[in-house]
């Protein structure tokens, strides 16, 4: 059953979503309750719009991409000897590792109750619209309630299904449209193709664009914008092989931003309290209000300073040989008296706190920090492979839009066209523990080495194979007797 929780949807009104929501347009300048009674909250402005902070609260949770939306991805497309060396005891991740997962497991069955939780929301808040007066409101909480369902959906479709380029019409997730707030009224449905969910997020993606106002960096206040949903409809189509689509949106989204919006440094992207001119989408976090210090929090996993993380994840020593001498993406500090992601000046680290000396990436090195999701830097690499996959230069070509990305790096600059092979080498670099390895895995149609720790010890695992995919959770196959187990967890 999709839909569990207490008859009352509890809208967590957390620091992060006021100081969100207080930024952004007057319209949306409302206090949040910290609990809402189901029945009233979708009555009035104020309630809808409370409801909708509680669904970025769930995005910006350690369920999604203040936690395992970045990790799952990480784990699941690990080898044995690439990126990631993997100490963590925790079994749920060790059984992303090991690519060898239970349906009973608590963090796969986590993701996908919070993420039809938030969904049910956004029905809610779509549903009422008319209880919204104020026509700005309105079209603003519209296209924001389109966009983070079509996020959702996203998130989910890429973890519990099959990879769109294998087969579109295998089973894809359940597609929920129906608000419900009377728990007699649930149904039970089952899962739609992947084909019908991509349409679906394309759709809410598409409405949210259209509906938003463009925004560049800061401009919206954490709020989703129409720049933002070209952002996620880059990523969707990318996934789908559009190329031609993927490398217009990207451009939508450069344009926006302007050439020189990068960083001036890559150290400067991490670890920040504010917006940085390249973020795109960011998920907002304060000493109050963070997945940091949850244990699905991405900087637990990532970090070992004192008294924060547990070094669970380092860096192999062959993923840093990767970078030239002179790539600032590639060196490494070491500093025994590191405290806090401020004495760090490097993008890697030798860690100080649990599980000390081994290399750490810097990237989520301060547990109150914003998160990022997106940042201009994935928008140059996406049109650059896209155009190379195209033959195109749509914006651009892909050697510029390579050269931007190693100029701010200080790697040496292209001197002709990228190879596939070139481009897919940056993105590693640029991007790596940002959540992309399992996207990018699926993408590029590779595989990984089970891990020697696993049944499957030593054997390559492709792009399609079922264990690279999220077991549908047990809880919700035993009560909906319409959903279909993915198949590798059939037994």
């Amino acid at each position: 059953m999709i839909m569990k929780r207490n008859k009352n949807i509890i809208v967590i009104a957390l620091l992060l979503m006021t100081m969100l929501f207080s930024a952004c347009d007057k319209h949306l300048n409302i206090e949040p309750q910290q609990s809402i009674d189901d029945k009233k909250v979708y009555t009035n402005e104020a309630g809808i719009v409370n409801a909708l902070s509680g669904a970025y609260s769930i995005l910006a949770g350690p369920d999604f991409f203040a936690g395992t939306s970045v990790f799952h991805s990480d784990l699941i497309a690990n080898s044995n000897n690439s990126t990631i060396g993997w100490i963590g005891t925790f079994n749920g991740y060790k059984q992303m590792n090991n690519k060898s997962l239970d349906p009973t497991e608590a963090t796969i069955a986590t993701k996908w109750t919070s993420a039809y939780e938030a969904i049910n929301i956004l029905n809610n808040c779509l549903a009422n619209l008319d209880s919204i007066k104020d026509v700005d409101v309105k079209r603003s909480v519209y296209g924001q309630a389109r966009f983070l369902r079509g996020v959702f959906y996203f998130e989910l479709v890429r973890f519990y299904a099959l990879p769109y380029g294998f087969d579109p019409s295998k089973l894809g997730v359940p597609i929920v449209t129906n608000p419900v707030l009377d728990l007699s009224k649930i149904t039970y449905p089952s899962r739609s193709s992947i084909s019908d969910v991509y349409t679906f997020v394309l759709n809410d993606l598409t409405a949210a664009k259209d509906s938003l106002e463009v925004g560049g960096a800061n401009t919206n206040g954490g709020l989703a914008s129409s720049t933002n949903a070209s952002a996620f409809l880059v990523r969707v189509y990318m996934s789908m092989s559009d190329w031609a689509n993927a490398a217009i949106e990207a451009t939508n989204v450069i344009d926006v931003f302007g050439a020189s919006a990068l960083n001036v440094t890559p150290r400067l992207c991490y670890d920040n309290i504010a917006y940085t001119f390249e973020d795109v989408f960011m998920i907002r976090q304060n000493l109050v209000s963070n997945a940091g210090n949850s244990n699905n929090g991405v900087g637990t996993f990532y970090a070992s300073l004192p008294g924060f993380g547990r070094g669970d994840a380092y860096v192999r020593a062959g993923h840093l040989a990767l970078y030239e001498a002179t790539d600032l993406r590639g060196g490494l500090m070491d500093n025994p008296y590191a405290k806090t992601a401020a004495d760090i000046n490097e993008m890697y680290y030798w860690g100080v706190g649990t599980n000390a000396g081994r290399r750490m990436t810097v990237k989520f090195a301060k547990f109150d920090a914003y998160v990022n999701v997106i940042r201009l830097a994935e928008m140059y690499l996406s049109r650059a492979e896209a155009n190379f996959n195209n033959s195109s230069a749509i914006g651009d070509t892909p050697m510029n839009d390579i050269n931007v990305i190693r100029a701010r790096a200080n790697a040496t600059l292209l001197v002709g066209a990228p190879t596939l092979a070139e481009i897919k080498t940056e993105w590693v670099k640029e991007m790596c523990f940002e959540g992309h390895a399992l996207g990018n895995l699926k993408r590029w149609k590779g595989s990984t080495i089970a891990p020697s720790t696993s049944p499957w010890a030593g054997q390559s695992i492709p792009w399609n194979d079922g264990r690279l995919v999220l077991p549908i959770p047990q809880r919700e196959m035993d009560v909906n007797s319409n959903l279909v187990q993915n198949d590798a967890y059939i037994h």
